[in-house]
């Protein structure tokens, strides 16, 4: 009976060792083989992220060249209207008797500029460019006590002359008449060597000195197009702008004292001394470039005044939206690599392709809509589209509805704190850094729940 029941338990030990040599290495293959299906299919999502990056450099560069369209567009309209203008003068000329000595230019004790800016939208092709007509009242006084430091052997006293140098002549409505000492003195277009174009009548140096300030005033019809800039050319310089335009950009060196912007236009005051700029009460050069001297005047550091362009943020917003397209892209395949794991559905490498297609084409609808209504609609309705077209897809491939309407909410999810994102400033980078960790936290967390090595 003993030999019996040896029998029996040597028979059980070989079946078990038959078993595992001819059924557990069948089953280790077949475990393998379902891991390296799992690792092709990553590495193939991986690489098709990286392959869609590309046409979001397409994307980006298209945004950048409808930009640069409306660009075009500006200067097209500016063309036949007027440019952009830049206001200096009065100031008063004296030129010099020989190449040696340079000009001098002497400048106003006071310059008061008060001004109503009318601003309207003018259409090319799709964009929207600014143009303004402008009513400026400047008046003043020259306060020269003595001219003593220009002799008559350097200097021609007698050719004398008040110059107003404007960016833009094509701008000038109406003939100009400068009022000095209560006295009316036409003025006619030139060129100067230093200011360019410049508005100039002679007048009688012996008008402009004495121990008392001389007043002057001049009426000055505008038309220009988005900004209009001046100089604090005066001891003391005040400028007083009106407008109706409701999106005004306060550029320059100097900002406004006063200001209020509503939705009737704006008002803005600017003050300045001559102590706050660089250069000094008589001037010898005018430049756009950097110059040491007291008697230089660079006009790049020294200006101040408003833009009144149209916004054009769309654009700026588009770039920075597609910027996180391979946020999209990477969280939109995650999410839907584990739903395929989980539900055991296989989805083709083509089908993650097309839903990135689908996430890239948001921005190309995007960037459409956004230039005809505001940006807060175009994104909106683009996220609808695309999200509607990704979850009635992924609908169709996994068969589950309630399934695809969670990676639909996700997106959803998503779309919303990019948006939020944008429109933050000061904070953008520790909104998104917070928003990010979550991210990853949650799909840390979704990871724990994929058995990626079968036991």
């Amino acid at each position: 009976m003993t030999t019996e029941m040896n029998v029996q338990e040597q028979e059980k030990v070989m079946g078990q060792q038959f078993h595992k040599e001819n059924v557990n290495p069948k089953n280790q293959g077949w475990e393998m083989s379902k891991n390296a299906r799992l690792g092709w299919k990553l590495l193939i999502i991986g690489l098709l992220s990286v392959i869609l990056l590309i046409p979001q450099q397409l994307i980006m560069h298209l945004v950048n060249e409808r930009y640069e369209t409306s660009r075009a567009a500006e200067s097209e309209v500016e063309q036949m209207w007027s440019g952009e203008q830049r206001v200096i003068g009065p100031v008063v000329h004296i030129p010099s008797r020989d190449n040696q000595t340079p000009d001098v230019y002497l400048l106003p004790e006071d310059f008061k500029v008060k001004g109503d800016l009318k601003s309207e939208n003018r259409h090319r092709g799709s964009f929207d460019v600014t143009v303004y007509t402008a009513d400026l009242d400047i008046d003043g006084s020259f306060l020269i006590p003595s001219l003593s430091d220009y002799s008559e052997a350097k200097y021609r006293l007698d050719k004398a002359e008040v110059l107003i140098s404007l960016s833009d002549f094509r701008g000038l409505t109406e003939n100009i008449v400068f009022h000095l000492n209560g006295k009316d003195y036409t003025m006619s277009s030139d060129k100067d060597g230093q200011m360019g174009s410049v508005l100039r009548c002679s007048v009688p140096i012996a008008v402009l000195m004495g121990d008392s300030a001389v007043d002057y005033s001049v009426r000055m019809p505008l038309k220009g197009s988005e900004s209009i800039m001046f100089l604090p050319i005066g001891n003391s310089t005040s400028v007083q702008l009106t407008s109706n335009c409701v999106t005004p950009s306060f550029q320059g060196n100097f900002l406004p004292v006063e200001r209020t912007v509503s939705d009737s236009g704006f008002t803005a005051t600017w003050k300045v001394l001559a102590l706050n700029r660089d250069f000094a009460q008589s001037v010898t050069s005018w430049s756009k470039y950097v110059s040491e001297s007291a008697h230089s005047v660079n006009y790049d550091d020294n200006e101040f005044g408003v833009i009144m362009r149209v916004p054009v943020m769309q654009y700026q917003q588009t770039t920075r939206t597609v910027k996180y397209a391979y946020l999209f892209i990477f969280l939109t395949f995650a999410t839907v690599f584990f739903v395929e794991h989980r539900r055991q559905t296989p989805i083709h490498p083509v089908q993650y392709l097309l839903i990135g297609v689908a996430l890239l084409v948001f921005y190309t609808l995007l960037l459409s809509f956004s230039e005809h209504i505001p940006f807060l609609w175009s994104y909106m309705i683009s996220m609808l589209m695309t999200i509607t077209l990704i979850t009635g897809y992924l609908a169709g491939i996994l068969k589950i509805r309630k399934t695809a309407l969670m990676v639909g909410a996700l997106l959803f999810a998503l779309y919303l704190f990019i948006y939020v994102l944008l429109q933050l400033e000061t904070y953008a980078l520790l909104f998104g850094s917070i928003g990010i960790f979550v991210i990853l936290a949650v799909l840390m967390y979704v990871s724990l729940k994929v058995k990626w090595y079968k036991e």
